[in-house]
């Protein structure tokens, strides 16, 4: 039978190349914990030789500095090579082998400096059990069978250095390899285990990797087809508009007067739908340029305040514009993207107040240098919830806002994304029933 889509995705080059990333990973940390041990069990055998041995039977034949030197001597030997592999090698193979048999001789070291006493023994299994963290089985029976090897040629040559007594005890040591045996059995089976379920992480990673670049393709292409499209769309809307202001210039009765309206009305409502998404195009592209040239400041929101005085006049809103007296008349930034920015915030502002004012309040930071925006609103507010979700595209608070006044969701998310783009930031601060305040900052310079 063959293998399903799952199977041959485990088997992939690249989930094997993201298991080896991770087992590399996991073997520089453990080599350097070990290189720390190193250290800690080589003064350990220098204390050990000078102050515990002289009390065991190997203080009949030697004394503290002749045990405390062993303890220097033979540490050092065990630790030094490690300890270089750590930091010059970390991860490789090498490393982790020579560290398993300094561990082990630290072991053995460790049972010779205190007389073979039970206790010492039990370091072998704990230095086994240390060893399992490189998820490396080949490493863990490598250790043992030095274990295993000492253990059989001391305790038949001279028992009394494994066991602390010189009885007739040399087969014991068949009894301790097969502890240690069994120990490893153990920690063979939990290490299959932990290796199975990192296999399956890297499985994962790889099933989000693909997934990730999958999303990345389909976004491109989602992209460079809208950017197509509303370019392609463009063009015969601009000249609907074009003909409809000529038409509108022509002797042309109430109710025709009233078509050619509504047709310019819905063009343009059109046109800056598409211009819209053909800004959200260029921001997800990384496309989007920032201009740089000289501005009026001052002219730009006396523009902006003429533009929606008529529709705030309809609707009985006063419409407030507050720049200080320190703000020069000229600076330097990009005053189409600025003005695209107020547009949608002041638009926001007028259509969602239906009572009280708007106000357009503009300072310069001189601290901070930069000028800073407030746009309020005395409008409906919005609900703290909802105020971190303003900035998504096409997110608007209420599904029923679309229907009642318009708009696609994506002038919030257009103004952030140019704010940001320009070297600013942008907060909100809102009470349901009483209004918003929109507030934006930019570093623009004096011209």
């Amino acid at each position: 039978m063959g293998m399903t889509g799952q199977e041959l995705g485990r088997n992939h080059p690249e989930v094997e190349k993201i298991f080896q990333q991770q087992m590399h990973e996991i073997g520089i940390r453990v080599d350097r914990a070990f290189a720390f041990l190193m250290l800690i069990q080589w003064v350990s055998c220098v204390f050990l030789g000078a102050s515990i041995t002289p009390f065991t039977w190997v203080g009949q034949f030697s004394g503290s500095l002749e045990n405390a030197l062993v303890g220097l001597v033979f540490g050092g030997l065990f630790a030094l090579p490690p300890i270089y592999c750590a930091w010059v090698l970390p991860g490789q193979k090498i490393t982790r082998y020579i560290i398993a048999i300094a561990q082990v001789c630290f072991s053995i070291l460790l049972i010779y400096l205190t007389g073979g006493r039970i206790e010492t023994h039990f370091h072998v299994f704990v230095s086994l059990a240390a060893l399992a963290f490189y998820m490396d089985i080949p490493v863990l029976w490598v250790a043992a069978a030095i274990v295993v090897i000492d253990h059989g040629l001391r305790g038949v040559l001279l028992p009394i250095s494994v066991y602390g007594e010189s009885a007739d005890v040399e087969w014991r040591w068949i009894e301790h390899a097969g502890w240690v045996f069994f120990e490893n059995i153990i920690l063979g089976l939990g290490i299959q285990r932990i290796r199975a379920e990192l296999r399956e992480m890297a499985f994962s990673k790889f099933q989000l990797i693909e997934a990730r670049e999958e999303a990345l393709r389909f976004a491109s292409l989602k992209s460079n087809f809208l950017s197509n499209m509303s370019h392609e769309i463009r063009t015969p809307l601009n000249s609907i508009l074009g003909f409809s202001d000529i038409l509108r210039d022509t002797t042309l009765d109430e109710e025709q007067r009233e078509y050619i309206g509504t047709i310019h009305r819905c063009s343009d409502t059109l046109l800056h739908l598409i211009n819209d998404i053909l800004d959200i195009s260029k921001i997800e592209n990384g496309l989007l340029q920032i201009d740089h040239h000289r501005f009026d400041l001052k002219e730009l929101h006396q523009d902006i305040h003429k533009m929606f005085s008529v529709k705030c006049m309809e609707k009985g809103l006063e419409l407030e514009l507050a720049m200080d007296e320190g703000i020069p008349n000229h600076t330097l930034g990009d005053s189409y993207r600025l003005r695209q920015v107020l547009t949608n915030l002041v638009s926001n502002a007028v259509k969602f107040t239906d009572s009280g004012k708007v106000r357009i309040e503009v300072r310069k930071d001189r601290e901070a240098r930069v000028y800073r925006w407030n746009v309020k609103d005395t409008g409906k507010g919005i609900h703290y919830d909802n105020i971190k979700k303003l900035f998504r595209s096409f997110y608007q608070e209420d599904p029923s806002i679309s229907r009642k006044y318009g708009g696609s969701g994506l002038g919030l998310m257009i103004s952030k994304n140019l704010i940001e783009l320009m070297g600013g930031q942008i907060s909100v601060d809102s009470k349901v029933g009483e209004g918003t305040t929109f507030s934006f900052s930019l570093p623009l310079e004096e011209a």
